[in-house]
């Protein structure tokens, strides 16, 4: 497993799966497999790092629904319930991870081996995974060359850094809508402003992400502004049953929704078998992002000329419904059996990674995701925040323990 390897992969975000549209949860279920099969059979999907591209889309699309839902309703945005409703979605069965991983590192690994797995938690705990390994790429952290447990949190804090940046920019297209004298609700000319905020995010984030990618493809990869536009791009999709629907016949429209959601996934799993996708996100990550972008606008046509037909079959809706907590542990246990035994899992190891992410996955959803979730308990905005900054600081002081303990 190369360095390279390890800085593609792909996390789970959104709405939980009660009430999920089909073809969003098998959407899911298609981005985790392809992750799993890019980390322990990597010969066979080449590119299945594209499962990133695939979440963030679907992020973009979720988010931007329930904040556009919410203008409709109130007007505006609570950016504190907002921010809340994340922290109790995504946080509790990450810091389990996160802490489970730092007792794995200190007993599984050897002492000389611990510090940039152990620095990596912390920042992950911090939500700033992707700007930690990009300093350890320029050298001001430790330098390693092979994967580390809890590395794929880049993805978990590039989307958690979306999550404050977004809102907001929304809010400020309500803000210019207002200047222009638009009236509240969400109006045809509140949404035209706010669908220019998104496009120009889109815009300049891809411009920069093209710029970045030729120069410093990882970074790129890991930079949050260069991958924007993935996730605006889902946004843009969630303002399309807000505009004037085309009139034509029904047929037709029907025939529309099968080809997109059919070309759709043949662009997703092509890109991901592609041999090496360059220049990586930009453009590389066009083919995904479209595919995902024409896979949800295909929505639930349930006839057997739908992929929906077939992504609605139980064993893929379970898969996507806990591809979070499969995201999150897969890459721990694998990675921590690469280090301690120098060599990757196989064939019956392989599939043994992948049973025990899928039941850990099950298991943080129903007895960590959803408690935490749905419990009255942590409803009220101090506790959800004070159990997000608890949890942030306890898990780094925990890891500066044990990198002092190990000598660090």
């Amino acid at each position: 497993m190369t360095q390279s390897q390890a800085s593609r992969t792909t996390p789970h975000s959104g709405e939980p799966g009660g009430g999920m549209r089909p073809e969003i949860q098998a959407l899911r279920a298609v981005a985790v497999t392809l992750v799993l099969l890019f980390h322990l059979w990597e010969s066979r999907v080449p590119s299945g790092f594209i499962g990133v591209d695939v979440f963030f889309v679907i992020s973009g699309f979720l988010i931007t629904t329930q904040l556009l839902r919410e203008v409709e309703r109130t007007g505006s945005i609570r950016l504190l319930d907002f921010w809340a409703r994340r922290i109790r979605r995504l946080l509790p069965a990450a810091f389990v991870v996160i802490a489970v991983t730092i007792l794995a590192v200190t007993v599984v690994l050897p002492q000389s081996a611990r510090t940039p797995s152990l620095l990596e938690a912390a920042a992950s705990a911090l939500y700033v995974e992707n700007w930690a390994s990009i300093a350890r790429h320029l050298g001001f952290l430790p330098w390693v060359d092979y994967p580390l447990p809890v590395e794929h949190f880049w993805t978990l804090s590039v989307e958690e850094q979306f999550y404050l940046v977004w809102p907001i920019l929304i809010l400020a297209g309500l803000g210019i809508a207002a200047v222009g004298g638009r009236r509240r609700g969400m109006t045809r000319g509140r949404l035209q402003i706010v669908a220019v905020v998104m496009v120009c995010a889109l815009l300049l984030s891809f411009a920069y992400s093209l710029w970045l990618t030729l120069r410093h493809p990882f970074h790129a990869e890991r930079s949050t502004p260069s991958v924007v536009w993935e996730f605006a791009a889902g946004g843009l999709l969630a303002l399309v049953p807000r505009l004037p629907e085309l009139r034509l016949r029904a047929r037709v429209i029907a025939a529309m929704h099968y080809v997109a959601s059919w070309g759709g996934l043949a662009m997703i799993v092509g890109a991901a078998l592609v041999p090496e996708l360059m220049l990586h996100p930009a453009p590389g990550a066009l083919l995904p992002v479209a595919g995902t972008v024409l896979v949800i606008w295909g929505e639930t046509r349930r006839s057997w000329l739908s992929p929906t037909r077939y992504g609605s079959m139980r064993p893929v809706q379970f898969v996507g419904d806990v591809s979070y907590g499969i995201y999150l542990w897969h890459q721990p246990i694998y990675v921590l059996v690469l280090l301690s035994t120098g060599t990757n899992v196989r064939s019956v190891g392989a599939l043994a990674v992948v049973a025990a992410s899928i039941l850990l996955g099950y298991l943080s959803k129903r007895f960590i995701e959803d408690p935490f979730r749905t419990s009255a308990f942590w409803k009220p905005l101090p506790r959800t925040y004070g159990f997000a900054a608890g949890g942030m600081l306890l898990i780094a002081a925990l890891a500066a323990v044990a990198i002092a303990m190990s000598g660090g």
